[in-house]
């Protein structure tokens, strides 16, 4: 999963300054969403099926 998370933080499509909502934060890869997100500065704003 390591290789998903460089291609976001490569993407370039990434901005810092906007405010993103991750579904299924808690899951495989959305967690590794939220983490690659979080490391760039971004806002994130998540939703779980249950805690």
């Amino acid at each position: 999963m390591e290789e998903a998370a460089k291609m976001v933080r490569n993407s370039g499509q990434i901005v810092p300054t906007a405010k993103y909502c991750v579904t299924g934060a808690t899951g495989y890869i959305g967690s590794w969403l939220v983490e690659a997100l979080l490391q760039r500065g971004c806002t994130v704003h998540a939703t779980v099926r249950d805690l």
